[in-house]
């Protein structure tokens, strides 16, 4: 895709904006007081072969991280109305405070999160990165809300400098019917993704998959703590969440936003995938 081309309309104006990942209006509510700060990257271009991660140090406070892919319709048009939908659910996850949230909240808080998963995916600024396909962005620009085959979680995490505030993990997932016999040097496009960011007192997790049945199925075996820890909103499981619940470690916001890449790791050598040297995390 181009970079003057629309992430989500495909239109090619003459000038992108600069696409606010998580939204200008969150710096009024969660002070920016860094001015430097980390974004994680994992890509596995092959099964049970990722890539070591790529911890690359951005300039400015996380929170005014941009990124020109989306045109000035879009922007200010119906990705503005998610954000001002979400927004009164989202600021009492920033401050951590104790209340309900109801299936209203958890849809708008989903969407703001698939939001800021789709455009977030390009803070890598590599193409081959990217793993959420144009049929779901076209999908969520005509209906504005989280979309059925993915998946979204929330906690409690107060980040600071000792994590990522924002990772990025995406990769190729084989369709187990159709393995081929061996493995090319060719990496595939990826088809699967998990994002995680903290903002304020809130760790968010969302993933997808053209493999429906994955995200619904993803139960954290790799990392349990998380069922202990995160509360799923998208797919909706119940009608009310109390909030907060336990909060989450430093080490629980390292370990989860990989915990699905060890999971297929694990998967790659039980289907006879030797997994090469280069798998760190």
């Amino acid at each position: 895709m181009s970079e003057k081309q629309c992430i989500f309309c495909q239109e090619r104006p003459s000038n992108m904006t600069d696409e606010h990942v998580w939204g200008d209006w969150v710096t009024s509510h969660v002070p920016r007081t860094m001015n430097k700060h980390t974004h994680a990257n994992v890509f596995m271009p092959r099964p049970g072969e990722p890539d070591p991660a790529d911890l690359r140090v951005r300039a400015g406070d996380p929170l005014s991280s941009q990124v020109k892919v989306v045109c000035e319709k879009c922007n200010s048009g119906w990705l503005s109305g998610i954000q001002n939908s979400a927004k009164p659910f989202l600021l009492p996850l920033f401050e951590g405070a104790a209340h309900q949230i109801d299936v209203e909240a958890q849809k708008k808080i989903a969407a703001w999160i698939t939001m800021a998963t789709m455009t977030g995916e390009y803070l890598s600024r590599e193409p081959r990165r990217v793993a959420v396909s144009q049929v779901d962005r076209t999908w969520f620009m005509d209906h504005s809300e989280p979309l059925p085959n993915w998946s979204v979680w929330i906690g409690r995490h107060r980040w600071h400098r000792a994590v990522p505030q924002s990772s990025h993990l995406s990769l190729h997932v084989l369709d187990t019917d159709t393995l081929p016999d061996q493995l090319t040097d060719e990496p595939a496009r990826p088809n699967t993704q998990t994002t995680a960011f903290s903002i304020g007192e809130l760790f968010a997790f969302a993933m997808s998959s053209e493999f429906p049945e994955i995200p619904p199925g993803w139960d954290w075996r790799t990392a349990t703590s998380a069922r202990i820890n995160l509360r799923r909103i998208w797919p909706i499981e119940k009608a009310a969440i109390r909030w907060p619940p336990p909060a989450m470690t430093d080490q629980h916001a390292t370990a989860y936003p990989v915990a699905f890449a060890h999971y297929m790791d694990d998967l790659a050598r039980k289907v006879g995938y030797q997994v090469s040297n280069r798998a760190q995390f």
